[in-house]
């Protein structure tokens, strides 16, 4: 029952998430579409440990919770890489975003041979949306895990 509320809730999760990132597409939704997948991964969790929970598991939800934010910040993770071109066009640049970045992360990418400068391309955009698809895909899984929490408190 675990792995069926975790599919269930993740895909949930994910669909939520998907759209809210799509809005995000869009420069001035943007900071609104954030905490809108942050509360689309926890109702996701929430779902999915409510489907273990009620499957009979008693101390499952926090489990199923973790799966469905683990498969829903993948799926969407995913999603963001796709629509990084899609956001680079409307965006414009990303040239206003790299000179805002704190001095030691562009030192860092400068130490690895990397100019950040010259990552204001499409392929740059891309690069960066698959190096964020990993805090992503941890961020949901610990917001999935909140989730299941709260199903399984609300349980007992």
């Amino acid at each position: 029952m675990i792995a069926r509320g975790a599919l269930r809730g993740g895909l949930l999760g994910a669909l939520l998430s998907i759209g809210f990132s799509i809005l995000g597409v869009i420069p001035v939704c943007g900071y609104v579409a954030l905490p809108l997948r942050f509360a689309a991964w926890t109702v996701g969790g929430y779902w999915g440990g409510r489907m273990a929970l009620r499957g009979g598991s008693r101390n499952a939800g926090v489990a199923a919770g973790l799966g469905a934010g683990l498969l829903a910040g993948l799926i969407d993770g995913v999603a963001n890489i796709a629509l990084a071109p899609v956001r680079y066009k409307l965006a414009g640049d990303m040239m206003t975003s790299l000179h805002l970045l704190p001095a030691g992360i562009v030192d860092a990418f400068k130490s690895a041979g990397l100019d950040l400068m010259s990552m204001d391309t499409v392929g740059g955009t891309i690069f960066f949306a698959v190096l964020l698809c990993g805090v992503t895909w941890a961020v949901a899984a610990f917001m999935g895990a909140l989730g299941g929490a709260i199903a399984q408190a609300l349980a007992d």
